[in-house]
């Protein structure tokens, strides 16, 4: 008798984990934790850590990420200038990633972008920023045009006009008037 109890006992506690088990797939889906977000429609999605590797790659740049960081509705962006990129890359990239971030994503408000000179050495002390930008997701409504439609002149005043740029001597070192 005492054995035949046993073994219902653990079947009951068996059968019970395995209901719940299988109810935890759910449960996290209903609080939309880890829910996989198709960037390739024009729907915002929420962009956590777990997915920013999915949308970064499918943005179009001509410099590199070197480091990316999202914190609270602010997202982070270092990129390495190469020595050949001329300023239409340059400021091609900024508005290709503003406009993807802000546009794409329903959390980000703002996109905080430094353009950093690596050329000097591989040390990080001989790093020098080149430009920065801060891109606030009011200031960046309506960017319909793709970045590869506009002149030089055209992309340096949307960036301008919209957002926050800081140059530095370095930038106007590398690229005078």
């Amino acid at each position: 008798m005492k054995w035949t109890m046993r073994i219902v006992l653990t079947l009951g506690i068996s059968v019970a984990m395995v209901i719940c088990l299988s109810l935890l797939p759910q449960m996290d889906r209903s609080t939309g934790l880890h829910a996989p977000s198709n960037w390739s429609s024009n729907r915002a999605g929420q962009l956590t850590n777990e997915n920013m590797v999915d949308l970064l790659v499918q943005v179009p740049l001509q410099l590199r990420i070197r480091k990316v960081e999202l914190s609270n509705s602010r997202m982070s962006l270092d990129l390495s200038l190469p020595k050949n990129a001329d300023s239409v890359s340059v400021y091609r990239d900024l508005y290709t990633l503003a406009q993807t971030m802000l546009s794409k994503t329903k959390n980000v408000d703002q996109v905080w972008v430094r353009v950093i000179d690596y050329s000097g050495s591989k040390e990080s002390a001989s790093t020098q920023l080149v430009l920065a930008m801060v891109a606030e997701r009011e200031n960046g409504k309506d960017m319909e045009k793709n970045a590869n439609d506009l002149s030089l002149i055209q992309l340096e005043q949307q960036l301008q006009n919209r957002f926050r740029l800081t140059y530095t001597s370095r930038w106007q070192q590398k690229y005078p008037l």
